[in-house]
């Protein structure tokens, strides 16, 4: 049996989990992170084992907390002598499958989607390799989260640009695979019957995905991580012809327009406040309702985007820091949607219960705690007995 240690880099956080793979399934051994916009230590937690916590040089350089990680949970041993480092990756580019052993080839290939995912690609791809020089012998594996959608039909894949050779290999892909699977087992075992499920990945980054019969149809994200509703730094989508009368007219360079769309619009550029929900929403500053309004509408359109695709719509499934965590966000969003019918149960909201509505609603709501790492780890486990 082996251990499994999920890392799961975000464009501005560190997650992780470690799982012993044993006869009767997967046992987490231990967890932590570190979120760079609240706190600067990373904490590790050890199952039946008092808390560490220890303080990184610098909690950016996420190459040095993934060893430092590494090697806590090697001196308390957490970590057996052999063991298997999975990573998510955020883009997988055309690539279907789930998972794939990370050679120092395939780490090659993703690097060359970084322009595609900025923010994420190399941040993951980074403890990757710094792992693979410190660590030679230990196996790594890559998990895509762009691989759950790889059931999009091809109306849904569609860009609207023509068959030229610079768009060769392009097509909209979609991402929060991850969220998104744990999303359709969870729903599969709770509400069977809710075939046609609406499910909202909002956090730093957000996105929806319309499911049917747990198989994603289509997604907001498009062959980027930049498209869909407005997200913490992230502006969406928004009109391509401003991108170029900004280049054009206002002689913005190609660099200069990047960086406002990825780090400088969202909510940070909206409210000039802050790009986190949990400061704005205590705040009085007009420009922290404008941020929060705006996100609320611009989320509850996107459920009705989705809807349109399923034909109908059964449930809607709030996941993410935001989705799972914030009431007050999912009841402006909701009440966007009243037209469809959707009525939360204010107290079951207020309390963040799973289920938001009464147990007969025509549609249901849930608000669900993403475990990426567990459906890392279950794709690991797969690609493992697969070349057993």
């Amino acid at each position: 049996m082996v251990d499994i240690l999920c890392l799961n880099v975000g464009s501005s956080s560190l997650s992780f989990v470690a799982f012993s793979e044993t006869s009767a399934g997967l046992t987490q051994l231990a967890d932590g992170g570190v979120d760079l916009s609240r706190e600067a230590s990373l904490q590790i937690n050890v199952e039946d084992k008092s808390g560490m916590k220890f303080i990184v040089p610098d909690p950016s350089d996420f190459d040095d907390a993934v060893l430092g990680i590494i090697d806590k949970l090697k001196s308390a041993a957490v970590l057996g002598s052999g063991y298997v480092v999975s990573h998510r990756v955020v883009h997988g580019g055309n690539r279907t499958c789930a998972a794939e052993w990370l050679t120092p080839d395939l780490a090659q290939q993703l690097d060359l989607l970084t322009p595609l995912a900025p923010l994420h690609q190399r941040k993951a791809l980074g403890p990757a390799q710094t792992i693979a020089k410190q660590h030679p012998h230990t196996p790594q594996v890559a998990v895509y989260d762009s691989s759950f959608h790889a059931t999009l039909p091809d109306l849904a894949r569609a860009l609207p640009l023509p068959d030229a050779p610079a768009l060769q290999g392009i097509r909209r892909f979609g991402f929060h695979g991850l969220s998104y699977a744990w999303v359709a087992r969870y729903m599969a075992e709770v509400a069977p019957s809710r075939r046609r499920i609406v499910a909202l990945h909002l956090s730093g980054g957000c996105s929806a995905c319309a499911m049917k019969d747990g198989r994603s149809i289509d997604t907001t994200m498009g062959a980027t991580p930049l498209d869909g509703p407005m997200m913490g730094t992230r502006s969406g989508a928004v009109d391509p012809g401003l991108v170029l009368y900004l280049l054009q007219a206002r002689n913005l360079t190609p660099d200069d327009v990047a960086h406002m769309l990825w780090h400088e619009s969202g909510l940070k550029g909206v409210s000039g406040i802050s790009n986190d929900l949990r400061d704005l929403l205590p705040s009085d500053d007009p420009r922290a309702e404008r941020a929060t309004g705006l996100f609320c509408r611009k989320v509850a359109k996107a459920v009705a985007e989705m809807t349109v695709s399923l034909g109908a719509l059964d449930a809607l499934v709030f996941t993410g820091g935001i989705g799972a965590e914030q009431p007050r966000i999912r009841e402006r969003i909701c009440a966007d949607l009243a037209v469809f019918g959707i009525q939360l149960v204010p107290e079951a909201n207020e309390a963040c219960a799973e289920l938001l509505t009464a147990p007969d609603a025509f549609i249901e709501v849930r608000a669900v705690a993403s475990q990426e790492e567990l459906i890392m780890a279950q794709e690991t486990q797969n690609l493992m007995r697969s070349a057993r």
